[in-house]
């Protein structure tokens, strides 16, 4: 699966890069929401995995703009934050994510957190 990471903080996304695509996934990671477009070229995700509280733009505001478009409604956008489970799953249903993750519950599981979505949002 492509996975497109998205977080402000270049430790956590290195780390979690790392993770996936030991995992087997294929991961792009952008820290910078100004290099979505540009940057990703034809490559085209599978899947959206973003940090919440990010400046500028947040996760929910952008998930909330990728389902407002046509060329990205499709594709499914999942919170990743360091929120607690409640306030997490209260924001992933108000931007109409597909879904959430908290990294309180560490990296660990983000693999098979990750297949499980993928295999339940994308076949």
């Amino acid at each position: 699966y492509r996975i497109l990471l998205i977080d402000d903080s270049e430790i956590s996304l290195n780390f979690a890069q790392a993770v996936l695509e030991k995992g087997g996934f294929d991961v792009r990671a952008l820290c910078d929401l100004g290099q979505l477009e540009t940057g990703l070229g034809d490559w085209v995700p599978e899947l959206i995995l973003t940090d919440v509280n990010m400046p500028g733009t947040s996760g929910d505001e952008l998930c909330r703009n990728l389902k407002g478009h046509y060329d990205t409604a499709h594709v499914p956008v999942v919170l990743f934050s360091s929120l607690d489970s409640e306030e997490l799953a209260v924001l992933a249903r108000d931007c109409a994510a597909d879904g959430f993750l908290s990294k309180r519950d560490g990296l660990t599981d983000l693999c098979e957190q990750i297949g499980s979505l993928c295999r339940e949002l994308l076949w």
